[in-house]
């Protein structure tokens, strides 16, 4: 009882982790090894309808239709129709190869054949790509049957805007590369993207094979340190005392009273002597006060020293700060990380 509530159990995980579109594509298969080539076509044909197949379930899907259209049993072979639909395969799957349960060797050969004759792109890349800086690139493969004009295109899911337009051209393989800075500024911001790519054929019949798949961003926003712009003046220190100036208009008053009260004091002896005491007095006095006027105004204050030093540190310490802050910004930019997941197998 409890080995058959066991396996009961394990039958339920693995219908709940299978995938109902893989369910869908299994079905056809089994009904093309049963040799019901009709029912087979039906149901891989059903996989298309659907919006949520991802591209690899629909290439699946494609190769159950083509060999379903061409089997070993002559009678059953359906020759336009397994080509037209190996063909649509390889237009944007050029490498795929048919699984060993659906194919022979006349349906592999008819494979090459359309091969031949298809312009055919394969896609592809690394799923998980981190890019570093303004130099770091992330890129995507792609390969054709003949040399070819390859232009990638990346938009935004939510409001399609486009982030990123690039191609390469005269080549039949080669990488597409794209970085993931502009400017110094993070081209991507996280969230969901569309990439498509399209192969233009040159001359000839100028087939064009577009291609498309997800790519999820995750790029955080860039934020900088504030790079001061101006030294704050008011925290600077006076570097001089005040100024004498209209101060010194009393000590000359005194200064010169007290030169005219001296000389007229003094009394010189013959000649020196004929003149009054008041005029030498007035004289004596008016040069002292102008002299002393002067140099009241004329003074510029003294100079302190340690105001001084204390201004020249915070000019050293506000330009610091500048190269401080822009080295920061530098590390940052030159350290900024972009990851991109492609879903190469998406819808």
């Amino acid at each position: 009882m409890w080995v058959a509530f066991l396996a009961m159990t394990a039958v339920s995980a693995a219908r709940a982790q299978s995938n109902p579109i893989d369910d869908v594509i299994k079905l056809a298969m089994d009904a093309y090894q049963d040799f019901k080539y009709p029912t087979a076509d039906s149901i891989a044909r059903k996989v298309l309808t659907m919006q949520s197949a991802t591209s690899a379930q629909r290439a699946r899907a494609q190769m159950v239709m083509a060999a379903a259209a061409y089997p070993e049993e002559t009678a059953a072979q359906k020759l336009a129709v397994a080509l037209a639909t190996l063909k649509q395969l390889l237009k944007t799957n050029y490498d795929a190869k048919m699984p060993p349960e659906l194919t022979w060797t006349g349906l592999d050969s008819l494979v090459e054949e359309a091969r031949r004759t298809t312009f055919g792109v394969q896609v592809t890349g690394v799923t998980a790509q981190t890019t570093v800086g303004v130099e770091g690139v992330a890129k995507v493969h792609v390969k054709s049957n003949k040399p070819g004009l390859f232009r990638l295109i990346i938009t935004a899911k939510t409001g399609s805007a486009v982030a990123i337009v690039d191609s390469i051209s005269g080549t039949a393989e080669g990488d597409i590369t794209f970085k993931t800075m502009r400017d110094e500024k993070p081209i991507f911001s996280t969230g969901d993207y569309t990439v498509m790519i399209t192969a233009f054929e040159p001359g000839g019949r100028g087939d064009t094979v577009t291609t498309q798949f997800g790519l999820k961003a995750d790029a955080p926003i860039l934020e900088f340190a504030a790079v001061p712009a101006k030294m704050d003046s008011s925290k600077l220190l006076k570097e001089r005392t005040g100024k004498f100036g209209a101060k010194a208009i009393l000590p000359a008053l005194l200064v010169g009273g007290a030169g005219f009260f001296i000389s007229s004091q003094l009394h010189g002896e013959g000649r020196l002597a004929q003149g009054s005491a008041d005029s030498k007095g007035m004289g004596v006095a008016g040069g002292m006060f102008a002299v002393t006027l002067i140099a009241g105004f004329a003074d510029h204050g003294r100079v302190i020293p340690e105001n001084v030093a204390g201004n020249k540190a915070a000019g050293e310490a506000f330009q610091k700060s500048i190269t401080d802050a822009t080295t920061e910004n530098r590390r940052r930019i030159t350290e900024y990380k972009t990851v991109l997941t492609f879903d190469m197998g998406g819808r």
